[in-house]
């Protein structure tokens, strides 16, 4: 059970990171598509912003859903 919790908090934190991470550095290599060199729009920006956030809340449910295999 506790292996459980522990796997489940894990994607949890990752969600985390990766929605921190697309807040800080929307520019990244990680959120651009394949073969493209054009400048970002603002719009492109706010919208990775936006997501990143919803990632972060995401991977807190994801914890708190994890709180019943204690």
């Amino acid at each position: 059970m506790f292996i459980n919790f522990i796997s489940t908090a894990f994607i949890g934190i990752a969600f985390i990171a990766i929605g921190l991470y697309a807040i800080r550095n929307p520019h990244s290599w990680w959120f651009r598509r394949t073969r493209d060199d054009i400048e970002l729009s603002d719009l492109r920006i706010w919208y990775l912003k936006f997501a990143g956030k919803i990632t972060i809340a995401i991977g807190v449910v994801v914890i708190l859903m994890s709180l019943q295999h204690l």
